[in-house]
């Protein structure tokens, strides 16, 4: 087993719902699990980050990320998105979103774009063209992992994963993909950097003349 132990801080606008997540794995209070081949810490932060002048402290301790989510209606979703918007711009470690379901749930909770009504969606009826009880404008019906990735803008090197409350496989299958790319004690040398800085920046095309 690595010798290290990895911090990994659980975000969540609830403190039960990620109390509730890692219980699986850690049945004591030290919040303390092996995952794989390496030892984790969790580290809990729920609410809004921009209250709480501990949250830019836990951020830098974490060796790891993990935004909890439950349901995506406008409520829970305007908390979502206050702690997405107050990390940092480019988050150097592993970071993934993990959906939590119970086992066999087939439906899920989002509003209505056009007037914020919540609404039940069934994962069959994704793709399909469905109209809002309440104002009776229709929309299209997305997949949960995508109206997520939509309302949060999220870039397509962040992992969304589904997993089912209080499974220990499932927990364990998302926490091994959040780890998996984490690579101890390697830092990017200059030259990495250097071509990281070229990617990011804008340049005007070169026109080859015929």
């Amino acid at each position: 087993m690595d010798g290290r132990k990895i911090n990994v801080l659980a975000l969540s606008i609830f403190r039960d719902l990620a109390e509730d997540f890692i219980s699986v794995a850690t049945p004591d209070s030290n919040n303390e699990a092996v995952i794989g081949d390496k030892m984790v810490k969790f580290h809990i932060f729920s609410g809004d980050p921009a209250q709480d002048p501990s949250f830019d402290e836990e951020m830098r301790q974490a060796d790891a990320v993990a935004l909890l989510v439950r349901f995506l209606d406008v409520l829970s979703m305007d908390k979502i998105k206050a702690i997405y918007r107050h990390l940092p711009d480019e988050i150097n470690v592993p970071f993934a979103v993990f959906l939590l379901r119970d086992k066999g749930e087939a439906d899920f909770k989002i509003s209505c774009p056009s007037c914020g009504q919540k609404l039940w969606l069934r994962d069959t009826d994704v793709g399909k063209r469905g109209r809002c009880p309440n104002c009776k404008k229709p929309f299209v019906i997305s997949s949960q992992q995508d109206h997520l990735k939509s309302q949060l803008a999220l870039p397509d090197s962040v992992t969304v994963l589904q997993t089912v409350r209080k499974d220990r496989e499932s927990f364990t299958s998302a926490m091994l993909s959040l780890l998996k790319s984490l690579s101890l004690g390697i830092k990017p040398t200059g030259e990495e950097v250097n071509v990281e800085a070229l990617k990011n920046a804008t340049m005007r095309i070169q026109i080859q003349e015929s």
